[in-house]
């Protein structure tokens, strides 16, 4: 309320030196937004002296801080020059302390992003190897980090005594590490996940019920995209106990068939017909030649069955369809080219005469 007076009273004794101020606060304002970029570029450039890429240095992590703080510190400079109260001025200062330490959290942030040039090179330096998705997920490790320590900061300069914050935290850590059980056990999980690798993004998965893409490991969760484009979102802790099929890690597919040919069909043709298949399969390219496996399998209800089993280097899982394809055509080719009919599921109805 007190503030809000302050206003009320500059506003009502408001006199030509102040208008004169206000045009002058407004010109700093406009050159700082300005020559924002071009401060900021300069400051990058100051640390980036043999990049010589324009472009590089404006995707630099500081770079979009370092204009937003220019514009902010315009705003600042009006406010100094208007000689506002000082109650207000107090505040508007604690207002551009807060945000250069979010710029500053964010510049840090920009610069762990997974897909950073400077988190590149650090992970270089660190010599820390691993999959698309334990890198992901040490980077928002590090960006939560930076986020938790800002946070501290911005606390402090509001002016709470962060001891007594923590001690009100001891009080009440019964409370809370029974609300953050499950939290931290999903949590737990996910650094699990990314030591043990079950699976990284990418990856084609099968969980209980549900199957689909990993689209991204966070620290609690994971995200899994199924066949139907819906977003599948699993807890961590869920996916270390349960048993994961990872259709991704697979080396080779499996193809089966069974041909049931007509129960009269000279064994002669069977014969025949079982060589034209494996000659063909031999000669593909696809097909691993020592998975081969074609034999007249068993006499069924229907007819003569014929076995047809092999794996193919294709993973690919739309490529194994048109794989599939191609195969299937060639057999029913080979079929009708050996003069020999399939047989089909049938039944026979007895009628009893009076």
């Amino acid at each position: 309320m007190n503030f809000i007076n302050e206003i009320s009273n500059f506003l009502e004794n408001i006199t030509l030196e102040n208008i004169i101020d206000l045009w002058i606060g407004l010109a700093i304002i406009v050159f700082f937004k300005i020559f924002s970029s071009s401060f900021a570029y300069i400051i990058v450039k100051m640390f980036k002296l043999r990049v010589k890429d324009r472009k590089k240095i404006k995707e630099n992590g500081f770079y979009k801080p370092l204009k937003t703080f220019f514009v902010l510190f315009g705003i600042y400079l009006c406010a100094i020059v208007l000689n506002l109260p000082a109650n207000i001025l107090e505040i508007i200062t604690k207002i551009f302390r807060i945000c250069i330490i979010l710029l500053t959290a964010k510049g840090f942030v920009n610069l762990f992003d997974y897909n950073s040039e400077t988190f590149s090179k650090i992970k270089e330096k660190l010599h820390i190897d691993g999959t698309d998705s334990t890198i992901n997920f040490f980077s928002k490790v590090a960006k939560t980090l930076i986020y938790i320590v800002a946070g501290f900061i911005v606390i402090n300069e509001l002016g709470y005594n962060l001891s007594g914050l923590v001690a009100g935290l001891g009080i009440g850590s019964v409370v809370v590490a029974l609300a953050a059980q499950d939290i931290a056990k999903s949590f737990i999980s996910g650094l699990s996940i990314i030591a043990d690798k079950p699976f990284n993004i990418g990856d084609y998965i099968e969980v209980n019920t549900f199957a689909g893409t990993v689209e991204d490991i966070k620290f609690r969760t994971t995200r899994i995209r199924d066949a139907e484009n819906q977003i599948i979102i699993l807890p961590n802790s869920m996916l270390t106990n349960a048993d994961i099929i990872n259709g991704t890690k697979r080396e080779k597919r499996r193809y089966n068939l069974l041909l049931t040919l007509e129960i009269d069909t000279p064994l002669e043709k069977v014969s025949i017909l079982c060589e034209n298949i494996k000659s063909f399969l031999n000669i593909n390219e696809n097909v691993d030649k020592e998975s081969i496996k074609v034999f007249f399998n068993t006499i069924s209800a229907n007819g003569i069955d014929v076995s047809i089993d092999f794996y193919t280097n294709i993973i690919d899982y739309v490529e194994f369809l048109q794989f599939k394809e191609n195969i299937n055509y060639a057999l029913l080719n080979m079929v009708n080219q050996s003069n020999v009919k399939l047989s089909y599921p049938s039944q026979s109805i007895y009628l009893k005469k009076d």
